[in-house]
């Protein structure tokens, strides 16, 4: 027979249960814990969250929203800088009596700025914090950028706008960071396309900004300089940049960041914060951290050499390696087909439009005879006659860039709906644009043959898709490091697609039309190797 408790061993035990949560009760009510849980409850073990589990009470409302605003803010204020340059070299050709050579070497500037300061960025955002180094990014690179308004020679203007894009190139990755490592898990894949949604409506913004700026006719003399419409553009294409630093003094750094970076009062009161402004009912419930994070590594004091060899080798080194390599591969992808999009743009529309204004006149059939014909077009008029030096923006232009950001934007925030099904969306993305490239060469006619080239932009859209990816497969440690070598990766395969491409379409199109469609097929592919979705209930 079992053995019988004795019944002084009872009473003893419930009377010292008693008394326990006697003398305990004020200090339970004064932590917003309720005084009648059974005996034996653990109330440390009850105040103790993980970090998502933290920062999911800390629930999704005002303060999300306003970061929202203010990351979108920048990193489309990144895009004015450093796309929208292209727009203030067209309107300066005439000041500075531009040629070829001294254009392209303008053009380069932004793409030598952001990859040569990548690197530079991905430490600073993992050992400094991520609000950090967008603040002094951005606050550098606006006054900078204002500043190449007044310069007297072209020299003077490249050298500004590569000092200008080296800071401003921060925002492409800190951004993403920043913003998911303070949302839920719940919201955060939403938040992300919402804001590449917003970068993706760049083009059109400066385009429509340009067009209202570099029309018009004014000039007055400064002295050392004439201040002309162009200037007064990059003033105005500079002002985000002003304003989302500006928004970054009223904001929180990654409490993420801020756990790993064993600063955890620190992080608990950056998420109190984000509580109380989101207008939470009740006490703050959590009292204690955890960040309960696979293969991270807290930050530690060490000296600046290793400190940058612990940041970036543990990337290339299993078991981050074949991570590694799939982002960087599927960024290249997006990045270079994409921005030959952007430069092929302009002389398409000019073609289509030159067509359907002379409908008796027998245009080119198909997109690949546009192509051939406007280049053999500017070829014959560059032997005969002089080019005319032009410094405003075409209407029609305007329009054609307005059309496809209101497309991508609508199409970016409908897929936000699906952001839980990233590799669904990955997959879909690559696998369409690889189809419609394909379609391209094979349409004779030429609006038909236009829309598809729109098609082609489509592969843009996995810009949001697969940065979320550099936010939730690397650990808090190596994320900031890992999201601007991605920039630094993409802003080689944008320079390097922007003149294989250039170079090869206008006499190899059809066959540079498939090898691209080659490769956003082959993305497709690698996208299938992605970590599974989690869909939360």
């Amino acid at each position: 027979m079992a053995a019988t408790t004795p019944l002084y061993e009872n009473v003893l035990s419930v009377s010292v249960c008693i008394c326990h949560k006697m003398v305990l009760q004020s200090a339970y009510d004064n932590e917003g814990f309720h005084n009648n849980e059974p005996c034996g409850y653990d109330n440390e073990a009850a105040k103790t969250h993980t970090f998502d589990e933290a920062i999911e009470l800390a629930g999704n409302g005002r303060y999300n929203i306003i970061l929202l605003a203010t990351m979108s803010t920048a990193i489309i204020a990144m895009g004015l800088d450093m796309f929208g340059f292209s727009v203030i070299v067209t309107g300066a050709s005439c000041d500075f009596q531009l040629d070829h050579a001294q254009k392209s070497i303008l053009l380069s500037m932004p793409f030598g700025g952001s990859i040569i300061m990548a690197y530079p960025w991905g430490y600073i955002s993992d050992t400094q914090g991520r609000r950090k180094s967008l603040l002094i990014a951005l606050s550098i690179s606006y006054v900078v950028s204002t500043l190449s308004a007044f310069s007297p020679h072209w020299i003077v203007l490249a050298v500004l706008r590569f000092i200008s894009t080296s800071f401003c190139s921060c925002a492409q990755s800190a951004t993403y960071t920043l913003l998911g490592e303070s949302c839920s898990v719940r919201v955060k894949g939403a938040f992300l396309l919402i804001m590449t949604s917003v970068l993706n409506f760049g083009f059109a913004t400066y385009m429509l900004i340009a067009y209202g700026i570099l029309n018009q006719k004014f000039s007055y003399d400064l002295g050392l300089l004439t201040f002309i419409p162009w200037r007064l553009l990059t003033i105005v294409l500079a002002l985000p940049l002003g304003i989302s630093a500006i928004s970054l003094f009223f904001l929180c750094e990654s409490p993420k960041f801020l756990l790993n970076s064993n600063k955890e009062g620190q992080a608990l009161e950056v998420i109190k914060r984000i509580w109380e402004i989101n207008r939470q009912d009740g006490l703050f419930p959590v009292k204690k951290l955890v960040l309960n994070e696979e293969g991270n590594v807290s930050s530690k004091d060490v000296p600046f050499l290793r400190s940058l060899w612990q940041q970036t080798v543990p990337l290339f080194k299993p078991p981050l390696l074949f991570g590694t390599i799939k982002l960087f591969y599927l960024t290249s992808i997006i990045y270079s087909v994409s921005n030959a999009f952007y430069v092929w743009y302009p002389f398409l529309v000019d073609s289509i439009i030159g067509n359907l204004a002379s409908p008796n006149i027998t245009g080119p059939a198909g997109l690949c005879e546009m192509i051939s014909f406007i280049s053999s077009s500017s070829a014959a008029g560059s032997e005969t006659s002089q080019i005319a030096c032009v410094t405003g923006v075409d209407s029609t232009t305007v329009l054609g860039a307005l059309v496809s950001g209101v497309f991508t934007v609508a199409v970016n925030l409908a897929i936000s709906k699906l952001s839980s099904r990233k590799k669904t969306l990955s997959i879909s993305i690559f696998l369409i644009s690889g189809l419609v490239g394909a379609a391209t060469t094979t349409v004779t006619n030429n609006i038909v043959a236009f829309i598809l080239f729109f098609g082609l932009a489509f592969v843009g859209l996995g810009i949001g898709v697969v940065f979320s990816y550099y936010v939730d497969l690397y650990p808090t440690s190596y994320r900031g490091m890992a999201a601007c070598l991605g920039v630094m990766v993409a802003r080689l395969s944008g320079l390097g697609g922007i003149n294989l491409i250039g170079a090869y379409i206008t006499t190899n199109c059809e066959t540079t039309f498939y090898v691209c469609s080659a490769y956003m097929l082959s993305g497709a592919l690698v996208s299938m190797s992605l970590p599974a979705d989690r869909i939360k209930k």
